[in-house]
């Protein structure tokens, strides 16, 4: 085991863990960044450059799969060793970030500060679910084997930037309003819970190595133990700059970010047991991943002002990352609360979802019932009477159509077989609209085609094979009125419409969603609702006119 001699000395690191490149260099909590031309070495001199690349592999992360070269390893110990050195890493980072806002909120007790400072508490909290995120007996087989063969009574305590931050707090707390404080106190509580019932996970025991030692927690460390947590954690302390510090930490959250991408935050163990009145707390932290660690990288960017403008030569990464962190993550808890919170599902809706549930896999086909109840709301609201619906499997898009259409209404709805159909029309008949519905057998680009070119229809959806969706858009279009409502259905296709690569019904989804992106004759939007919905409504003629005059 090697100390640190010479604090502005790097560490000799005496034990192998997880990437290339793993040395973070960092100054002392208590000293100031430095001009760069005193950084060791050449580490801000291509700073910009390094970040640059950093921020196109986390731009194409958020949206797809992680690059090749950029996934962690794959055997399960290296990951968690991989996984407790990149995640503290980061962890420090994200420190000095809470260190330098507590300051500013002391200083001016602005809520903004306090906002900031909640937010950084998430990401550090998500940071320590993600360390932790293994057994009990593979932690004790490898990290914990690791930290005692380092130290026997190596301890968090030990940790020099984290010290200063439960001062902070409470001198924040004693300068600035509780009103003010109100988010900060909250991410601080939910930052606690969730790391003992972490801890708790990976120690059953309850005793760390420094208490399994016989020493006593809550004592200062002294420098020489301070040196030997940076040295196990491959923590050099020497002069650097914004630039290098900045450059650093975005390689950690890339790495973090391929690594979630590739096996997700939790593949090695189920997410730590809460008490209830936490559990919201955890599955918005857990739902939320991706968006905290890409408001991270705002957070790094906007920090130094000689980076700021390096966003606007990323290809536009900086927005598309800070625009993601507006969006909620829909957790499985967060689901279930929407659906609690939408018009419930009639008599013969639910019967007609447990019946075609008790078909097997081929079930996935259905619309969930929020989408449904969004088609009835909105062909209420635009007063739809010519309807299309494109795939009538057991008929539940079909009737939430008719639902919200008037009594004199028509749905006209197209599949190629009769598998199915024969429940949708029992349903159809049971809920009373059964006259307001038509159903056509045969390939539906034909029965389209057969339609009369007048453009009356007031509302279409789509919702059947994918490589037709192009074609079924191009025949539909022009039958729908102006101001009349276009819809599709699958254009998230589970999220693989975000990968360039994708090949399959993902291809043809991704070629759908640009055609009618770039498609001039109509206004659109992408919802995330179900597995991705696009609402759009045809033009006036006088608007397309002015277009193309323009």
């Amino acid at each position: 085991m090697t100390h640190l001699t010479d604090r502005h000395c790097p560490a000799v690191i005496t034990h192998g863990t997880a990437a290339d490149g793993a040395v973070l260099t960092l100054p002392l909590p208590d000293e100031e960044f430095t001009a760069c031309r005193r950084c060791p070495g050449d580490m801000c001199a291509r700073a910009a450059q390094h970040i640059k690349g950093d921020l196109s592999i986390l731009t194409q992360v958020v949206h797809g799969p992680a690059p090749p070269g950029e996934r962690p390893p794959a055997d399960p110990g290296a990951r968690i060793r991989h996984r407790w050195l990149i995640g503290h890493q980061l962890a420090f980072a994200v420190w000095r970030l809470i260190r330098h806002t507590l300051q500013e909120l002391i200083r001016t007790s602005a809520p903004q500060a306090a906002e900031r400072a909640a937010r950084l508490y998430d990401i550090y909290t998500v940071l320590f679910l993600y360390t932790g995120s293994c057994s009990a007996a593979r932690y004790a087989a490898t990290v914990r084997a690791d930290m005692a063969a380092h130290d026997p009574a190596l301890s968090g305590e030990w940790h020099r930037d984290h010290m200063a931050l439960p001062d902070l707090l409470r001198q924040a707390r004693a300068s600035c309003p509780a009103s003010v404080l109100a988010p900060l106190t909250a991410a601080v509580k939910r930052s606690h819970h969730i790391h003992m019932a972490v801890a708790g996970k990976l120690v059953p025991s309850g005793q760390s190595l420094l208490q399994q030692a016989g020493k006593q927690a809550g004592v200062q460390p002294t420098e020489a133990e301070c040196d030997v947590i940076d040295d196990f954690f491959q923590v050099r302390r020497a002069p650097i700059c914004e630039k290098a510090f900045i450059t650093q930490a975005i390689r950690r959250l890339v790495q973090v970010v391929c690594d979630i991408r590739s096996y997700g935050l939790t593949d090695l163990e189920p997410p730590p047991q809460v008490a209830a009145r936490h559990r919201a707390d955890l599955d918005a932290l857990l739902g939320s991943t991706i968006g905290r660690f890409t408001e991270l990288a705002d957070f790094l960017m906007t920090s130094s002002p000689s980076l700021v403008d390096l966003s606007t030569h990323t290809g536009g990464a900086m927005t598309s990352l800070t625009d993601d962190t507006k969006t909620v993550p829909i957790t499985p808890a967060l689901h279930r609360y929407l659906v609690g919170h939408t018009m419930a599902p009639s008599r013969v809706q639910q019967d007609l979802m447990d019946h075609t549930h008790a078909l097997g896999t081929v079930a996935e086909m259905r619309i969930p019932h929020e989408q449904a109840a969004l088609l009835t709301l909105l062909t209420k609201l635009t007063a739809a009477r010519d309807i299309i619906d494109i795939g009538t499997f057991t008929g539940y898009s079909a009737l939430a159509l008719a639902l919200g259409s008037p009594p004199d209404g028509r749905v006209l709805t197209c599949d190629t077989s009769t598998e199915w159909t024969g429940i949708a029309q029992d349903a159809w008949k049971q809920a009373g609209v059964a006259d307001r519905i038509e159903l056509r057998l045969g390939p539906a680009l034909e029965t389209l085609r057969s339609l009369p070119h007048e453009p009356t229809i007031d509302l279409a959806f789509i919702d059947a094979d994918k490589p037709s969706y192009c074609d079924y858009w191009e025949e539909l279009l022009p039958r729908v009125r102006p101001g009349g409502v276009l819809l599709a259905d699958n254009v998230l296709y589970s999220g693989d419409a975000a990968n360039p690569d994708a090949t399959g019904n993902a291809q043809a989804i991704r070629a759908f969603n640009a055609h009618v992106h770039n498609d001039p004759r109509v206004e659109n939007v992408m919802l995330p609702i179900a597995d991705g919905l696009t609402l759009t409504r045809k033009r006036n003629d006088e608007h397309l006119t002015m277009e193309a005059c323009s």
